[in-house]
């Protein structure tokens, strides 16, 4: 039995339409740049609050420093997590009409 090579031929025929269009692969690019930096910022925000507290408590004396760094790396941690979730959004947003058809 002889199989058809029009299924074959046809999704060859996709791929080579959806990587010969330019403006096709730059937003495709510039969506996954901006997932990435954001799930970046999501999973480094993590790490804020002991960073902080490490650097303050060599450069301020002991019950300060450590503070004073919890008290800055919860605002970095907050404004990481914010922006990341935004950067997500943003990358992911073009995407989100072929989320109804999966259903």
């Amino acid at each position: 039995m002889k199989k058809s090579g029009i299924p074959a031929f046809l999704s060859l025929a996709l791929a080579f339409f959806l990587l010969a269009t330019p403006a096709y692969a730059s937003t495709v690019g510039e969506d996954i740049s901006y997932a990435a930096r954001g799930t970046g910022k999501l999973v480094s925000s993590a790490f804020a609050i002991p960073s902080s507290m490490l650097e303050d408590s060599r450069r301020v004396m002991f019950p300060f420093g450590l503070v004073t760094g919890a008290v800055r790396g919860t605002f970095k941690m907050i404004t990481g997590l914010v922006s990341g979730v935004a950067d997500v959004a943003q990358g992911a947003a073009p995407y989100a009409k072929y989320a109804a058809l999966a259903l």
